[in-house]
């Protein structure tokens, strides 16, 4: 029986040192094709679109085209505030127009406190029952909401809204309607207006 004996003094390498200077021929080897990385990058992309896609879906809407027409009869309105609108499942902003708050303060014509912003819920309320609506969105608010120029039974909700003294103007165009609302005294503009 034959024993081999191993020195155990002996300093052992584990590593190689020369690994950087490895021949490119035996690199090649180890690289995949071109065929199968542009596979993969194909791959990956298509994966990202698709997550993309879902992960991003709640901003869909906002990619659609900016011009919509939304239809809706008036039994199937609800209106949020005095310059929004509920129609469906969508929430639309009355273009060019700013409707006090709930809980802003005004003067009603005999000197009492009333709340503007449920006052002027109200009157788009009774404008929004003169027949169906009919919206051309062509935008979106900040909070991704669209926004359009609505008319119920002929009427565009905005100007009634500012010319009646619930919304004030933001839009050039109503300006001069809102100006009008105020020299009259109506709505906010009752007595000693918004507070």
């Amino acid at each position: 029986m034959g024993f081999s004996v191993v020195s155990l003094n002996r300093k052992r390498r584990i590593f190689r040192s020369g690994l950087g200077a490895v021949a490119p021929a035996s690199l090649r080897s180890l690289m995949p094709s071109a065929g199968l990385l542009l596979a993969a990058a194909g791959g990956l992309a298509m994966a990202g679109a698709v997550a993309w896609m879902f992960v991003r879906s709640s901003d869909a809407p906002a990619l659609a085209p900016s011009t919509q027409r939304l239809s809706a009869p008036a039994n199937s309105l609800a209106v949020i505030d005095g310059s929004t609108l509920r129609v469906g499942a969508d929430v639309v902003r009355l273009a060019g127009i700013v409707a006090p708050a709930r809980d802003t303060l005004c003067r009603t014509a005999a000197g009492a406190d009333q709340d503007c912003g449920v006052a002027a819920a109200n009157a788009l309320a009774a404008l929004v029952r003169r027949g169906p609506l009919e919206c051309a969105i062509h935008g979106r608010d900040a909070n991704g909401r669209p926004v359009g120029d609505c008319q119920s039974g002929g009427v565009s909700l905005s100007e009634a809204q500012v010319r009646d003294g619930w919304a004030r103007a933001q839009a050039a165009a109503l300006k001069p309607v809102e100006e009008a609302a105020r020299t009259a005294g109506r709505g906010l503009w009752r007595n000693a207006g918004a507070s």
